[in-house]
């Protein structure tokens, strides 16, 4: 299968297509108001605003919430204002305000979900906040109109406040003497900076919040010279480098945070050198769009040449041999990813044919007191996993505990021991 086909197929998945969609207005988002806060040195409030928002997602996890959003997004918000208060105390300057705030909230975090937390996998669940291995191919369909409509207001503040922006950036002593409700706009900015972090918690974790804020936009001043061309390039800039890492971990298996936050590094480092060469060309007017002209054509690029057609011997071996959904051909983090689709919406998969090839775990039903297989899935960075139950062919050799097997079923739905729809994989083959 080339390289083309099977990004094709992956795309035609939903939680694939609500990854993309998210990742791109968050993306987006994050470049937009990153510049005003390169400029006015306010680059770690990003850093320091998502440790408050992994502190508080922790508590709503031990708390037991079923909307956390409606408790983080708030409180971070407020931490943010304070930051910003914080900020103008000549007691407590804003670079220790921040420090404070960060290492704070990451124990309390921690110390949270070590005393209180519900989940056996600690570690997993840290590290997936964290570092956001595949949060963003787990998103719901109200996660990612949440994200839509959230990022619509981030573009419509930045659109409608762009004036008051430019004036606060660069110069706030002339803005307060111009009338401007200098003390205002920041207090909205920060909130606004606040919504836009615990949207990219999905995307990156908690950790790599920043790189979406800083290096789109100290990637777009090595290249422009006007405060709209440097949003503006940042801005495609930032929705590239996140395009360019989905499709990276997706197809590699890597994990889809630390991905993009390596693409928006090598964006910076292409830029800086092309910087370089620009201003000894003396092309700076151009530079803009030659560098947008030259990414766009990079990433279009890939393989279009046309494969074999297939002779009619294939076609029959293929027909007898189908398999609907072979997940030994998938990377780490789809395979990951479908399978807990598959947990989460078992219907979907009802009656596909699939191969998968995983950690066998066995377990003694506490009803029945009869085995029963699972095959135990990880994700790209090996802290996350997730269980599908099997049912051997009698003809199938028992495989053993903690055994890498490759499993072909069908996929049927039963009532779990909770009463809720599972996903088990029936009349398994097991190699």
């Amino acid at each position: 299968m080339s390289a083309i086909k099977t990004l094709t197929t992956y795309l035609s998945y939903p939680f694939v297509q609500h990854a993309l969609v998210a990742g791109l207005l968050i993306a987006l988002c994050s470049s937009l108001l990153g510049v005003t806060l390169v400029l006015k040195r306010l680059s770690l409030i990003g850093d320091g605003l998502s440790h408050v928002a992994f502190s508080m997602l922790a508590l709503a996890t031990v708390l037991k919430l079923t909307a956390p959003m409606l408790f983080v997004l708030p409180v971070t918000v407020l931490c943010a204002i304070g930051l910003l208060c914080a900020g103008q105390n000549a007691r407590i300057r804003g670079d220790a305000s921040i420090a404070m705030l960060s290492v704070g909230s990451l124990a309390i975090g921690y110390l949270a979900l070590n005393l209180f937390g519900p989940s056996a996998n600690l570690s997993g669940d840290v590290c997936s906040t964290l570092f956001g291995s595949t949060s963003i191919l787990t998103l719901s369909t109200l996660d990612v109109w949440l994200c839509a409509g959230f990022s619509l207001a981030v573009v419509l503040f930045f659109v409608l406040f762009y004036e008051r922006l430019f004036a606060i950036t660069f110069d706030e002593t002339f803005a307060r003497a111009a009338g401007l409700r200098v003390r205002a706009c920041n207090l909205l900015l920060a909130a606004v900076v606040a919504v836009i972090i615990v949207l990219s918690m999905n995307l990156v974790g908690s950790l790599l919040i920043s790189a979406l804020i800083v290096f789109p936009a100290l990637a777009a001043m090595r290249l422009c010279g006007s405060f709209i061309g440097v949003t503006i390039c940042a801005a495609i800039l930032s929705v590239i480098c996140a395009l360019i890492g989905l499709f990276t971990a997706i197809m590699a298996g890597t994990p889809v945070g630390s991905t993009i936050v390596a693409a928006d590094m090598l964006a910076f480092l292409l830029c800086a050198l092309l910087g370089i060469i620009v201003r000894r060309w003396r092309l700076r007017r151009t530079a803009s769009v030659a560098a947008c002209c030259l990414l766009l054509l990079l990433t279009g690029c890939g393989g279009k040449g046309k494969a074999p057609a297939p002779s009619s011997a294939d076609k029959a071996q293929e027909q007898e041999t189908k398999i609907d959904l072979d997940l030994t051909q998938a990377s780490s983090t789809m395979r990951y990813a479908q399978v807990l689709y598959m947990t989460q919406k078992p219907a979907d998969y009802a009656g596909l044919k699939i191969k998968l090839r995983a950690t066998c775990l066995v377990k003694k039903s506490p009803k029945t007191l009869q085995k029963v297989y699972y095959c135990n899935v990880s994700d790209s960075t090996g802290c996350c996993a997730v269980m599908l139950p099997f049912q051997p062919t009698a003809s199938a050799t028992a495989p053993w505990n903690n055994s890498i097997v490759t499993v072909t079923g069908t996929v049927a739905v039963e009532d779990g021991e909770d009463g809720k729809p599972v996903a088990v994989i029936q009349h398994a083959a097991v190699e």
